[in-house]
């Protein structure tokens, strides 16, 4: 059971950090690319501190749905907006 708790405990801290994460890395179009900007940072945030609790890969797999979420949301809302993506010149 304390381990459980644990799990959510982290799962839990990590909503926050992963909608902040999500709407930094906003710009219209790149959505592959901007995901795995999102696990990339949050691979150096388990890694830092070492979290034992659960592995990486199912750490991953429910940061990534929980990405789909977010963003799906944030469309439905009208937060972000569909467009086509502009390089950067």
């Amino acid at each position: 059971m304390a381990k459980i708790m644990e799990i959510l405990g982290i799962l839990v801290g990590l909503i926050p950090i992963v909608v902040s994460l999500i709407k930094s890395f906003e710009v219209p179009g790149f959505g592959a690319e901007k995901k795995k900007a999102v696990l990339d940072a949050v691979v150096l945030l388990y890694d830092s501190l070492s979290i034992t609790a659960i592995s990486k890969e199912k750490l991953l797999g429910i940061v990534g749905g929980l990405c789909d979420i977010i963003v799906a949301l944030f469309n439905l809302t009208g937060w972000f907006k569909a467009s086509n993506p502009t390089p950067n010149i």
